[in-house]
């Protein structure tokens, strides 16, 4: 009987390693006991279904059997399934990047017998190669090494679980006047890294930061980032959905660009990011209603729609990169490819394939492996295709190309659920109902919400028995596990954002009754944690969640940022209150790298004292001249709803009232009087 006990077990990534020779365990106390009992180190592999990296890492050396025979003989081997375990995956990258000064996946760490993390890496390749060692060679140097000093080893990983311990610090205080720096001054202290070439900032790879480029929309919406700094962040979004990183043909964002021109991705496509994309380009949409805005909307939605909806109503968490065993074999077309896909085309395009060849940045080399293209958009044609008659061009080619892929083999779709992935989701559809000025794609939100707001309660909210209390059940695939605060902060999120949509009072209830839940179980003192307080998970501390956005946002500055627009409703859930000196202290660290502190800069910008509530009645919901105006109120305005009989309406603070009266015309005029003095004030 194989010792491979990797069949059991629910996770697609941890089955796609079932059949390995490595004596895999999942995680959990069994392994770790037997470690101790026998004496042996651990060797702890961190992965996920869709990536690139953790597929080569498998078949260059968890497939080879004399690798496994070394493995089997002298460590105790654990893989786990980073989405399963987002508090395992946080302690050990942080290992890493003390260790190494990165991180990533495929994730490998090496424990002592009783669980203390002491050496890790990332990819290491079956053949040493361009200073990276062999994984061999790594394992028989830690064995050994082990063998000959045990003391030695057990001193390191004591050493390094009490640095990841640590609380980060700040290197320096950074000075400014008021709350927190204006817009503007953030942008202008980036300025020395934005690619003015290709978009975005920095060097390849180019990750795309979606709660940074959200926060700029809003404050380009709101006249505090001027023209001349909004326009870079214009044409980095263009020059993204134009790219190879957004999936010209289907819709929806792969996961990063491998070089500086948003062209080659990886390409795997993670719930997350299209949440992120869907929160950004709605934003967008309003002050830069250009064709690839509004379709990468509808082209997301199509495809979330037809490809990532479970038949019990959730979201599937990911799809890969590879397929046939190939990386982006599925998404890209050789020369002969694309020109196939026009033989049943009218004579009009026919005749026009050159310039289709060169709008579409088709060549015979290619601009991937193998001679193979990755679709994108050439910008330089741009004034060609922003035309009506160019833009139908574009949208049929794209469904030419789309017939063609389908009939290949399509990617592995991970379809697994996980809870706060699907509220964000939920959320950013949200975002799209209220913020995005065409019908026709608010409708099509407004369907997905419905198709899966009933299955995320159904499939990520369970009943304690022990405690008879509703918890969030962070994956469907694993039935007992911690509870994360990812979920509850993106449960509450997406509570109180339907709420604002539709004024259903449930979801105002859950929003509240979620975030003193998130308050009596994530935060102690003046620290959020990532994991429940209580939870004691073997072999590792439950470290504070962090503020900057790592694979996707903070889930401890969307927790702040929610606390801020839900103590208009009630003043005690004021983060300035609840967190006191730290309050400040978030700010300095959010500065120190604003790029990589996009939900931060979100919950901190807004002064606490500019945070209005929206009381209107609920029956406005059904004005177009209210639903007008919605799309005026970024987060510092709160939308409640009340069932008085009446017509009036009141904006407060969280103090008192300030506007008072009665009438859609007269609210109209306020929204209107205050539109104009934005408009004077630029």
């Amino acid at each position: 009987m194989s010792e491979n006990k990797l069949r059991f077990e629910k996770s697609l990534y941890l089955q796609q390693h079932a059949e390995n020779p490595i004596h895999w365990n999942a995680y959990g106390e069994q392994p770790l006991n037997k470690a101790k009992e026998l004496n042996k180190l651990i060797f702890l592999s961190i992965g996920y279904s869709s990536c690139h990296w953790c597929h080569v890492m498998a078949h260059e050396s968890f497939e080879n059997v004399e690798t496994a025979n070394y493995l089997n003989e002298n460590f105790i081997s654990i893989k786990i399934d980073r989405e399963e375990y987002p508090d395992l995956d946080h302690y050990y990258q942080t290992a890493a990047s003390i260790l190494t000064g990165r991180g990533g996946w495929p994730l490998n760490v090496f424990l002592t017998p009783d669980g203390k993390p002491f050496f890790a890496g990332t990819y290491f390749p079956k053949v040493g190669r361009q200073g990276m060692p062999s994984f061999m060679d790594v394992l028989k140097e830690i064995n050994e090494s082990y063998k000959a000093d045990p003391a030695k080893i057990q001193e390191n990983a004591k050493n390094l679980v009490e640095e990841i311990k640590k609380p980060s610090k700040l290197e320096k205080k950074i000075e400014f006047q008021g709350h927190f720096p204006a817009p503007s001054a953030i942008m202008n202290a980036l300025k020395n890294y934005a690619d003015t070439k290709n978009g975005g900032y920095g060097q390849a790879p180019k990750f795309p930061h979606f709660s940074f480029y959200e926060w700029a929309c809003e404050q380009i919406l709101e006249g505090m980032i001027p023209q001349e700094q909004g326009q870079h962040i214009v044409e980095t979004l263009e020059k993204m959905m134009m790219g190879g990183l957004f999936d010209q043909v289907k819709g929806g964002i792969h996961r990063y660009s491998t070089d500086d021109k948003f062209m080659v991705p990886h390409f795997e496509k993670m719930l997350y990011d299209q949440a992120g994309l869907l929160k950004v380009l709605s934003k967008l949409s309003q002050f830069y209603p250009s064709p690839v805005v509004f379709d990468g909307i509808l082209q997301t939605l199509d495809y979330l729609k037809t490809e990532m909806v479970s038949d019990d109503g959730y979201f599937f968490s990911a799809q890969d990169a590879d397929s046939e065993g190939t990386e982006g074999l599925y998404f890209t077309f050789s020369k002969e490819e694309f020109e196939a896909s026009f033989e049943d085309a009218p004579p009009e395009q026919k005749i026009k394939l050159d310039q289709y060849l060169t709008m579409f940045n088709i060549t015979e080399k290619g601009n991937f492996e193998h001679g193979l293209n990755v679709i994108s958009l050439n910008p330089a044609q741009k004034e060609k295709f922003y035309t009506p008659d160019g833009w139908q061009e574009v949208r049929d080619i794209r469904r030419r190309l789309l017939e063609q892929r389908k009939l290949r083999i399509p990617p592995a779709t991970d379809r697994k659920g996980l809870s706060s992935w699907n509220y964000m989701l939920l959320s950013a559809l949200t975002d799209v109902v209220q913020y995005c000025p065409i019908d026709a794609i608010q409708h099509q939100a407004v369907q997905l919400i419905q198709q899966t707001v009933e299955g995320c309660l159904k499939q990520f909210i369970k009943m304690d028995e022990a405690s008879g209390r509703h918890l969030m059940k962070h994956t469907n695939t694993i039935d007992k596990q911690p509870l994360y605060l990812e979920d509850y902060v993106n449960f509450c999120e997406s509570q109180l954002r339907l709420y604002e949509i539709t004024g259903n009072e449930i979801f105002k209830k859950n929003a509240l009754e979620s975030l003193d839940f998130t308050l009596a179980n994530f935060v102690k003192g003046s620290e959020i944690y990532s994991t429940n307080i209580a939870n004691k998970n073997p072999g590792i501390e439950n470290l504070p969640a962090p503020l900057f956005d790592q694979s996707y946002r903070s889930s401890s500055m969307t927790l702040v940022h929610l606390l801020t627009r839900c103590s208009v409703f009630k003043p005690e859930l004021s983060p300035e209150v609840l967190f006191k000196d730290k309050y400040a202290e978030f700010a300095q660290f959010i500065l120190t790298n604003p790029l990589g502190h996009g939900e931060g800069l979100r919950a901190m910008t807004y002064p606490l004292n500019i945070f209005r509530k929206v009381e209107v009645p609920l029956e406005w919901l059904e004005k177009p001249e209210f639903l007008e105006i919605r799309n005026h109120f970024f987060s510092r305005f709160v939308m409640d709803y009340h069932k008085r009989g009446d017509d009036s309406f009141q904006i407060c603070t969280k103090e008192a009232c300030e506007v008072t009266n009665k009438g859609i015309q007269k609210f109209q005029e306020l929204f209107k009087m205050k539109e104009n003095q934005n408009a004077e004030g630029n």
